[in-house]
């Protein structure tokens, strides 16, 4: 599922990681694109997601917010179980842990 913010209430309340920086300068990026590049099956999940791309582009209503990471986060009620902060593009967490 895809899950949108348009007024950027739980972004600004996760407080996510955002900015150009962030998204195209890091140094997380290239290791990120790296692990995923070299290890088995790591590029399946980017190309099935590239190959529906252009059935799925999304605009975001404010400029600002193409910028912004992503995280994952596992709640237990309002209790906070797990969170990851992306750090930079391709950066996500380990679902596995």
């Amino acid at each position: 599922y895809l899950f949108v913010d348009p007024e950027n209430l739980l972004y600004d309340s996760l407080m996510l990681n955002r900015g150009i920086k962030e998204t195209f300068l890091s140094i997380e990026t290239p290791f990120a694109f790296l692990e995923r590049f070299t290890k088995p099956g790591g590029t399946k999940q980017l190309g099935e997601v590239l190959s529906k791309w252009s059935q799925a582009v999304y605009i975001p209503p404010k400029q600002e917010q193409a910028f912004n990471q992503g995280g994952t986060f596992l709640f237990d009620g309002e209790e906070t179980v797990f969170a990851h902060y992306d750090a930079s593009t391709g950066a996500h967490s380990n679902i596995q842990e």
